[in-house]
This record gives C-alpha cells, structure tokens and sequence, in this order.
C-alpha cells in the first residue's frame, strides 16, 4: 500500500483555472464512494478543499492506476482535458506526500505563511461526515498529525503574529480605497466559514451597517446575532446590492451569484461607488460586473498578489516552523512502517518467547511452583532484553527499500520464522508493536 496526493493549488494553476477545476465536495464524495467500494481501486480516501487548494489524499495497492483513473474522472466531471489537469496539478507519493500535508496545516504552504483559517479547514475535511466512509487507519492517522503539527507551529513560533488571512487582507486593500468605514454599508453574501469571518472583521473594522445574508436565513441569523448585523435572505439580493458600499461575495457555487443582470434589477438606487470583494471559489461576482460604472471588483488573484509581498515578513520563522513538520512527519513515518512491519515482528517475538517458556519449563520439571514461576519470569525477561535491539531494527526498517526488506526477509533465517509470509501480509496489520 502507498499514500498519495493529487491536487492543485495557486502555486500550479491561476485562479481562472482552478475555478474550471472545482468540484463539489457531494460529487466527489459520490465518485469515490465507487472508487473505494465497487472497483477496489482505493483503501482509503480524503478530499480536501479550500478556496486556493483542491486535493485528494489515498491510498491504494497501485496508486499509478488510481491516479490515472482519478484524473479521468476529474476529467469527465470538470470538461478539463485529462493532459490540462496534469499540467495544472501535482502528484506526491510517501514521505513527501506526507511531508506536503503537514506544510499544509501549518500554513507553510498558503499564499500567506501562518494562514489562520488553513489548520480549520484541515481540520473539516478530517472530520467531514463525507470523509467518513473514505478514511481508514493510515488516512485518520496522517490527518490527526498534521493537525498536531499545525497546532505546535502556531504555538511556538511566530509564523501566525499578524499574519493576514486572506479576507483580512483582502479587507485591507478595500479600507485603502474607502478610508474609514464608519459610514460605509456592507453586504455579506454568505454565512459559511469566509463570510463568518469576513462579519467579524469588518464589525472590528468599525464597519457602519452590516447584513448578512444567506440562502438559509437562519443561518444568517446565527452569524449576525453576536455583531449587531441584520439578517436578510439571498432571495432579495437586488435590493440588497442597491443599499451597499461593499459587498463580500463568499458563497461557492456553479453559477456567480452576483451578474450584470442582478444589477440592472437592483435599479437606479446603485450606490456611485461600489466595492466588490469576491472570496469565493469558484468566484460569486461575474468579472463582467467590473464593467458597470462605478464599479470596483477585487477578486482572490488580486489579493493573492497583494500579500505575495507579505511573505517576507515572517520568512523568518519558516525555518523552525519546517523542522517542526519535519519531526512530526518523521514520527509519523516510524508509526506506518511499524504498522507495515508488525507481523514481522509478531513472528519474531512469539517465536523467541514461546521457546524461552518451553526452556524454562523444562528446566523447571521437578521443581515446586515458586521455583518454576521464578524461572519462567527470569526466562521471558531475558528474552525481551536479547529482544530489544531486533524488534528497534525491524520496526524502522523500512519495506520499500532494498536494504529494510532484506533484514525483514533475513529475520526468517536468523529466528526460525517464516518471515517471507510475513513480509508479504505487512500492510494489513492492524496495530504497532513497541520495543522493549
């Protein structure tokens, strides 16, 4: 078995691009539901999307075939040619895949190092009832890790002090424009995870009306209830888009929700100056409404090159940040070649401590029972110190290599174990076995 990731990100492909990429999280939990179960061409299988990142993290017995056929069917799902998806994409297998993950969750691989919202979207797809059904030992291990790691960058580095998200700086190059926003209306279109935020700061900012609105009000009403903002439906956006200044577009869906259309039905009331702040991906404001007069649109690709230049600010703490994910992936790497390697062991183990009982017991025929207890714990403990140093080479072997699978192999010879079938069935071991 081997873990992969396939996956593109602002660093391969441009926001137009990533925006033809996009599938929704039901159709790929749905593909893979298939993929996992009828065709057996998956043992495991996490997605994990955020608005600059679509991955998909497996693994399989050949994860040649199954990245052949998972392009395919992006392919197929998207109308993006299968040669253009492996253009605009990125395949990393062990270690390195493992390693990618990691800087993931510790914002070493966003746009803006030390993100605050990336460990939390982690965090979701680990935890996301459509993730269930796809997520096996190694997929639930590797995810726990790195938000472990995510969580121990943020604590002891600085890599996240006054790091802008995304929709704080994006919020930003908005202020520079408007100035104070004690007098300014925004409209908030969408009350997920971005457009929560994005209330929070613009509340913090001093924002003078804030609305929220939804396509379930209710949910609206849960994010405006703490900020003072009203909560109104997506169904009256026209009206809406007429009484704001600033209007955040943070709803993801197949179709822009805000259109050249939308806005001739908003009337003549349209504020002489707007501000469009689209964060959602795919986007939720049509480019064309930058053509409306008085219209400005920032898009996520202006704001990606906007905070490219804040990079620098904290390059100084990527150093510690990249050994901490470093340790945590090392850690992880010893547990699954444990785990590959645990009947192995077992064969080893149960082989020398089985014959260190029958020694004691033969020697301890005609004794009384203090005597045969006594020589029996004296024989196991002897046993499992003469075990120790084996049982440490044999859990870090690593199977892959030509070197860990020739003193897996050679364990047979050397203990009278048929280390051979062992080595074999490795992968489906459920558990690890610790030295000593």
């Amino acid at each position: 078995m081997e873990l992969f990731v396939l996956g593109t990100s602002q660093s391969v492909a441009s926001a137009a691009m990533r925006e033809r990429l996009h599938v929704d999280l039901q159709e790929v939990s749905e593909a893979l539901v298939h993929l996992l179960t009828e065709r057996g061409v998956l043992v495991e299988a996490v997605p994990l999307s955020t608005c600059a990142r679509l991955e998909l993290y497996g693994v399989a017995s050949d994860p040649d075939r199954a990245l052949r056929i998972v392009t395919r069917l992006m392919a197929r799902r998207t109308g993006v040619s299968s040669a253009e998806i492996r253009e605009h994409s990125y395949t990393l297998r062990g270690d390195v895949a493992v390693r990618h993950l990691f800087r993931v969750a510790a914002g070493l691989d966003s746009v803006v190092h030390g993100e605050a919202q990336i460990l939390g979207q982690v965090r979701e797809a680990a935890h996301h009832p459509l993730s269930t059904h796809g997520k096996g030992p190694v997929l639930h291990r590797l995810f726990e890790s790195a938000l472990s790691a995510g969580k121990k960058v943020r604590t002891d580095t600085e890599i996240g002090r006054g790091a802008a998200s995304l929709a704080s700086a994006a919020l930003s190059m908005v202020q520079r424009d408007l100035g104070s926003l004690g007098s300014a209306s925004a409209l908030v279109l969408g009350a997920g995870e971005t457009g929560a935020l994005m209330a929070r700061l613009l509340r913090k900012a001093g924002i003078g009306r804030l609305v929220v609105a939804n396509r379930t009000e209710e949910t609206a009403k849960d994010v405006a209830s703490g900020l003072g903002a009203e909560a109104r439906s997506l169904s009256e956006l026209p009206a809406l888009l007429a009484e704001a200044d600033l209007v955040i577009g943070a709803v993801t869906g197949t179709e822009p929700l805000v259109t050249p259309e939308v806005l001739a039905a908003a009337g003549p009331g349209l504020r002489v100056r707007q501000y469009y702040l689209d964060l959602a991906h795919p986007r939720s404001i049509d480019r064309s409404v930058a053509d409306a007069p008085g219209v400005r649109v920032i898009d996520l690709q202006a704001v990606f090159d906007r905070v490219e230049t804040a990079r620098n600010a904290r390059a100084a703490q990527v150093p510690q940040a990249e050994r901490i994910v470093l340790e945590h992936a090392e850690v992880f790497a010893r547990w699954l070649r444990s785990r590959e390697n645990v009947k192995v062991l077992r064969a080893v183990r149960s082989q020398v401590l089985d014959l260190a009982r029958d020694e004691a017991a033969r020697f301890a025929k005609g004794r009384s029972e203090h005597e045969k207890e006594a020589m029996t714990r004296f024989a196991r403990t002897l046993a499992r110190t003469l075990l120790h140093q084996p049982t440490v080479a044999l859990r870090d072997a690593d199977p892959s290599s030509a070197e860990g699978r020739a003193l897996l192999e050679s364990a047979g010879r050397l203990f009278g174990v048929l280390a051979d079938e062992a080595v074999a069935d490795a992968a489906e071991a459920p558990e690890v076995v610790e030295a000593g």
